[in-house]
């Protein structure tokens, strides 16, 4: 059964040259995520797609930025492979599945979530 879904869509280039780019990165990657951007060429891209794939999730979970929510929380692997930690797993104590998909262009970089039981 679906509990919720979330998309959100970013530009490609508001992840080009922030001013201080690892605290920036950093604030929404985990340490696994930023060292698999390390081997590859378009970086903005990767990170852009990252940064809707977890707006996605938070918002597929319902919840907005408060105390206790980060990014950082939602750990998203190879094959979109989603881990929760934090309030994201204590909403979904482990009973609710979490469903991504990505895509990206020249300009833009979108990211869908699904959660259900």
């Amino acid at each position: 059964m679906v509990q919720g879904i979330g998309i959100d869509i970013t530009t490609i280039k508001r992840f080009k040259n922030p001013r201080n780019q690892k605290t920036f990165v950093k604030n929404f990657l985990n340490d696994h995520e930023i060292s698999r951007a390390g081997i590859l060429k378009n970086k903005n891209r990767y990170w852009a797609t990252m940064f809707a794939l977890k707006e996605a999730v938070m918002k597929a979970f319902k919840i907005g930025f408060h105390a206790g929510t980060y990014l950082h929380d939602i750990s998203i692997h190879k094959g979109l492979n989603v881990d929760l930690r934090g309030i994201f797993n204590k909403i979904s104590k482990n009973k609710m599945q979490v469903l991504i998909s990505e895509t990206s262009s020249e300009k833009y970089a979108l990211g869908l979530a699904l959660t259900y039981k």
